[in-house]
C-alpha cells in the first residue's frame, strides 16, 4: 500500500502493547499494519457498494406500484382481465390457422380425387342420394329394386336389373 514510517511502526507497536500487554517486534508490525490498510480499503469498498445497492433499492422502490386486494377472487379477476383478451385473441388465431389448415388440406384431397378420376362428376347425384352401411367390415350401397312401372326411378336409392345381359344398373342422372 504505503510506506509505514518508523513513527507509526512505534505507535502501532505501542498501541499493540497498551491493548494486550505483550511487546510486538518490528515485522508482526509491518504486517499487521499492511493487513489493517488493506482491511481498511476493503471497508471502503464495500460502504460504497453498500451506499449503491441502497440507492437503487430505493430508485426501484419509487418505481414499483404496489396493489393491494382484499381477497384471492379480486387478485385472480385483475390477472384475468389482463391475460384473457390475449389468451382469447391466440386461441381465436389457432383455430382459424387449424381450421384453415383442415380445410386447404380437404380441398387439396378432394381435387386429387377430382383430376384422377374424370367421371366423378356423374357420380354427384348417387353420392348426395346413396345410403351407404357397413356390413361385416365392408361399406356397401343400399339400393332397392326399381318398379319399372312407377315411372321415375329414384337416382340413389333403386336399381335397374338387365336380364337380358344379367347386369344391376343403378342410374346416375339424366343430361
Amino acid at each position: 500500500m504505503g510506506k509505514i514510517s518508523k513513527e507509526m511502526l512505534t505507535k502501532i507497536k505501542g498501541h499493540f502493547s497498551a491493548k494486550y500487554g505483550i511487546e510486538m517486534d518490528d515485522w508482526s508490525a509491518m504486517v499487521m499494519t499492511e493487513i489493517s490498510q488493506r482491511f481498511q480499503f476493503l471497508t471502503h469498498s464495500v460502504d460504497k457498494s453498500v451506499t449503491q445497492i441502497d440507492e437503487a433499492a430505493k430508485n426501484i422502490k419509487g418505481e414499483v406500484t404496489q396493489i393491494t386486494f382484499k381477497n384471492k377472487q379480486e387478485a385472480f379477476g385483475l390477472g384475468l382481465g389482463f391475460s384473457a383478451p390475449i389468451a382469447g385473441a391466440c386461441s381465436f388465431i389457432a383455430a382459424l390457422i387449424f381450421w384453415y389448415q383442415t380445410s386447404t388440406e380437404e380441398y387439396r384431397q378432394l381435387k386429387r380425387i377430382a383430376q384422377a378420376y374424370g367421371n366423378v362428376h356423374s357420380y354427384k347425384i348417387l353420392m348426395q342420394e346413396g345410403e351407404i352401411v357397413k356390413r361385416e367390415g365392408q361399406y356397401c350401397l343400399t339400393l332397392t329394386l326399381a318398379d319399372k312401372g312407377a315411372g321415375d326411378i329414384l337416382i340413389g336409392k333403386e336399381y335397374v336389373f338387365d336380364g337380358r345381359t344379367k347386369r344391376i344398373l343403378i342410374p346416375l342422372g339424366r343430361n
